[in-house]
């Protein structure tokens, strides 16, 4: 095992399997080549370190550049190898919360500016590719969320109201309409957002990476940060690597992999699988019975399932949860009901990939920012919902810790409460499961 799978696997379930290697990731095969960065051979004195180089980190890393901070990143393994390059791809704007809960949460001052501010993060998204000429086959289809019963999907027509209201443009489909879009007869109502579409999300990190690189930014990869500490008004970071960083600031961007770096970071947080399995490129026929006009969507379950296409036709059916480390042949049998369950006339499918990552959750159910301590921020659990808002938050935080006037969608906490870890954490992965293999196939 290596020192950053060690890192990956510190916060998650007990039942839980190793995280696999990053190229066992379906993305792994369409992302291009990996970035390559020169090793981090002596000790570095900068302004501002960046922990985590996956989106939040990269678009952190990516605005200090243009801003000509004196800047590093360090990641842990290589760019993407955490949940960033290992997610559905799919860029929905916000949360899975509407309008009126997120003000419910936030308090309306904050409420307002979260709902504005990251209804549009799909739209940064799409400048961000624009202006690094980034190619992650960015598909805009626009991304449908379905009813799996009659109760979400009185949800999905309140949702709508609500957006709508607000001039966004969603809709619902129903009927022959659905079925034209999914093939399938299992879903009588859903939530078309034209503001989300999807991605490559390896490709992203990387296209991300190396904008920072053609800027001069300095990015460091297989460099391991153990621990934090204060010397005077500086940070110190160690590293495995035995060079230890002096920071006047740091941004933390790791997210659900923070391990032990920091308490406040981590405490938050609810760790949460997140898994993927993969069929090998379908044929045109078979491509036109599933999902045949090329959506993407993912479904209202409490544990939902997500499926798209990659770039080469294969078909992604994921859903939230910890995979066992022999859980291959298992999951293969699982997706492959999970096919019958929806397009019952299909042949059984032919798997190539089979992986997981690691999702933050908070409980609220929405990002926290924090700043612990002076001179350290960074922004945990999109529950989810990624890369849109990640985009977001990285080019906020930086902006903050250059003391940039932005609007601010969250409050900055010192320190947020507490979630449950241990046993409450272990039994959260056995009901993860046993809700994917029951009532995930109703």
């Amino acid at each position: 095992m290596s020192i950053f799978s060690g890192l990956l696997n510190a916060q998650r379930s007990h039942f839980a399997g190793k995280e696999n290697a990053l190229a066992s990731s379906m993305w792994f095969a369409t992302a291009g080549e990996s970035v390559v960065t020169k090793p981090l051979n002596s000790s570095a004195n900068v302004d501002v370190l960046v922990i985590g180089g996956g989106i939040n980190g990269l678009t952190a890393m990516l605005q200090l550049t243009k801003l000509g901070v004196d800047a590093m990143l360090i990641e842990a393994g290589e760019f993407g190898e955490g949940a960033s390059g290992r997610n559905a791809g799919m860029v929905n704007p916000g949360q899975f919360l509407g309008p009126d809960e997120i003000r419910a949460i936030l308090g309306v001052e904050y409420g307002d500016i979260f709902v504005d501010e990251l209804s549009k993060g799909p739209d940064l998204v799409k400048e961000i590719l624009i202006e690094h000429d980034i190619n992650c086959y960015a598909d805009f289809r626009p991304v449908i969320r379905a009813a799996h019963d009659t109760k979400t999907a009185q949800m999905l027509h309140r949702q709508v109201k609500l957006w709508s209201d607000l001039g966004q443009p969603v809709e619902i489909l129903e009927g022959n309409k659905l079925f034209e879009i999914t093939g399938s007869q299992r879903w009588k109502t859903a939530l078309m957002d034209y503001r989300g579409f999807t991605i490559q999300p390896l490709a992203y990190v990387r296209g991300l990476a190396n904008a920072v690189l053609r800027k001069g930014g300095q990015l460091y990869q297989n460099v391991r940060a153990t621990s934090l500490s204060r010397e005077g008004a500086d940070w110190i970071v160690s590293t495995v690597e035995g060079h230890p960083i002096r920071a006047k600031k740091v941004i933390m961007a790791t997210n659900a992999y923070t391990g032990s770096l920091h308490p406040a970071f981590a405490q938050a947080l609810v760790t949460c699988g997140a898994f993927g399995v993969a069929t090998c490129p379908l044929d045109k026929k078979l491509r036109g019975l599933i999902l045949p006009s090329g959506h993407s969507l993912y479904d209202t379950h409490k544990i939902p399932l997500f499926l798209r296409y990659d770039p080469e036709g294969r078909l992604m059916i994921g859903s939230l949860g910890n995979l066992s480390d022999d859980s291959r042949r298992s999951i293969e049998a699982w997706g492959k009901r999970v096919l019958k369950r929806l397009w019952p006339q299909l042949p059984a499918p032919q798997w190539s990939h089979v992986w997981q990552g690691t999702i933050g959750l908070t409980n609220h159910h929405l990002p926290r920012l924090l700043s612990p301590e002076d001179g350290l921020i960074g922004t945990i659990g999109c529950n989810g919902r990624g890369i849109a808002a990640n985009s977001y938050f990285g080019r906020m935080v930086a902006d903050i810790t250059m003391g940039r006037k932005v609007a601010r969608p969250l409050p900055i906490e010192k320190q947020a409460p507490r979630a449950f870890k241990g046993p409450q954490q272990d039994g959260l992965d056995l009901a993860m499961r046993l809700y994917r293999n029951t009532f995930l196939l109703d």
